[in-house]
């Protein structure tokens, strides 16, 4: 492992743990209601489907959480069910949020320099995609992001 690849992995790590904190906060019977727009679980499964589409780069068509679903590219990446529902019980939601995290820090450890490099796909920029290390900067963002969302969301039901 490079220092970059461990890095990367370090930081995945790092927020993934974060973000853990806050869900595992949330009461299990406020887990599936939707403050400021989403639910702790449809953040959860949020995160877990954009690790999986640009960490991992599965292509699998079974997205039903990304947040872009008005968007013409989403369509053809739904088309099988999703691994798991935002109804399914905090417990199974959380599982795959953590299977999801450890087979993308395992993959950004073990990573070669030349998977680093090139680019990646990233519907929010202009051309589709964008370098791979940018990518992989901004879903750690990404998660950061949504483990805000949730602690405010935590402090409205307050």
């Amino acid at each position: 492992m490079t220092g970059l690849q461990a890095f990367l992995s370090e930081q995945y790590t790092a927020e993934f743990q974060a973000f853990r904190t806050v869900l595992d906060a949330v009461p299990t019977e406020a887990f599936a209601t939707a403050t400021l727009g989403h639910s702790p679980a449809w953040h959860a499964l949020h995160i877990a489907e954009w690790v999986r589409l640009t960490v991992l780069q599965d292509r699998t068509p079974n997205y039903h959480h990304l947040g872009w679903e008005d968007k013409p590219w989403v369509g053809p990446m739904g088309t099988e069910a999703a691994p798991v529902s935002e109804t399914a019980d905090k417990a199974a939601i959380l599982a795959h949020l953590d299977d999801v995290g450890a087979k993308a820090v395992a993959y950004l450890a073990a990573a070669s320099d030349t998977e680093m490099q090139g680019m990646t796909f990233s519907p929010s920029a202009p051309t589709g995609e964008r370098p791979r290390l940018a990518a992989l900067g901004m879903h750690v963002r990404h998660i950061a992001y949504h483990r805000g969302q949730v602690a405010l969301g935590r402090k409205e039901q307050a």
